[in-house]
Parts: C-alpha cells; sequence; structure tokens
C-alpha cells in the first residue's frame, strides 16, 4: 500500500509538473497514429537498407540518398496498397486512411538518417556511421515496441519483454551486416 501510494503522489507531481505523455499525445494525435506496425516495419526495412547499402560503399550521401529513394518507393507502394485494399470506403477516404496508416513508413526514416548525415557532418568514417544509425533503430525500435505495449496497457514486464523483442529485431540486422562484413 505503501508503494502504490507513493507512486501515486510521485505521478501526481509528474502531471502537474506539465511532463504528462498522454496530454501531450491528446494535442498531437498524429504522433499516436505514426507509431504504429509500419513505423516497426520501416525501421527494419531502412536498417536492412542502410546494412545492405553499405556494402558497396558508395560514400555517406549517397547512402543517405539511396536508403530515403528506397524507402519513398516503399512508402508510394504501401500507400497504394492502402488504397487499393480499402475497397468499403469513398476514395478521398481510402487516400486519407492509406496516407495515414501508412506514415509510420516515412518516421522510420528520421533516426537512421539523422544518424547518418551527423556521422558525416561530424566527418565520420563509412562503418562508424552505419553502426550508429543501426544502433539508432535498435533504439527506435525498442520504443516503438514499449510504446505498443504501454497502448495496450500491459504491464512493465510485458512493456519491457515487448521493447526487448522489437529490438531483436534490429539487433539481427546487426548480428547479419557482422556476418556479412
Amino acid at each position: 500500500m505503501l508503494y502504490s501510494s507513493c507512486t501515486a503522489k510521485w505521478w501526481w507531481r509528474v502531471k502537474g509538473s506539465g511532463f504528462d505523455v498522454d496530454a501531450g499525445l491528446r494535442r498531437y494525435p498524429w504522433v499516436s497514429r505514426a507509431m504504429n506496425a509500419e513505423a516497426v516495419y520501416g525501421t527494419v526495412l531502412t536498417a536492412g537498407l542502410i546494412s545492405a547499402f553499405s556494402l558497396y560503399n558508395p560514400g555517406l550521401p549517397v547512402l543517405i540518398a539511396r536508403t530515403i529513394g528506397t524507402v519513398l518507393v516503399f512508402w508510394g507502394a504501401h500507400v497504394y496498397a492502402e488504397i487499393v485494399g480499402n475497397r468499403a470506403m469513398s476514395w478521398r477516404e481510402a487516400v486519407r486512411e492509406g496516407l495515414q496508416r501508412s506514415a509510420g513508413l516515412l518516421w522510420a526514416l528520421i533516426v537512421p538518417v539523422a544518424c547518418l548525415t551527423a556521422a558525416a557532418l561530424l566527418g565520420l568514417s563509412m562503418d562508424a556511421a552505419v553502426d550508429i544509425s543501426l544502433w539508432g533503430g535498435v533504439v527506435t525500435l525498442a520504443i516503438l515496441g514499449w510504446w505498443a505495449a504501454r497502448q495496450r496497457n500491459d504491464p512493465a514486464l510485458v512493456k519491457v519483454v515487448t521493447a526487448a523483442a522489437t529490438a531483436g529485431m534490429g539487433l539481427a540486422l546487426i548480428a547479419l551486416k557482422a556476418l556479412v562484413h
């Protein structure tokens, strides 16, 4: 009982200080909508592309451009598939739904590409930039896994396991990169 009482007091202090995640998401609902299955898929896709394209050592600007271009093609295909698959909706509703559901693919570009860009600006090697980017993907996947469990109101242990399992996909890509390189 003491624990729950202390926790409740702590939580109300946090909410009172303005650090209320749920209130922030109510203000910006697109953030919650973008953290979906497509964001997980997009993060794994982006990390896989970075790992594969880096084998050819094209230089960081070319690696960034190829990754963004390829994800944009996948995003367009995903939007189109959503539109075609939503036969029960009007054309306009299907387009809006397709764009909304597929936004996670685009959001998934942010962390890995930002890591590559920062590494390029800092003059780091291609290998270091790719490693930083892949680890950024692992962290992103862990956050997405945690968020999915949080949305279901799962207990803390389930949140941790879900975050670890989701991050495991990124770790698998790092292991594959290590095997290939």
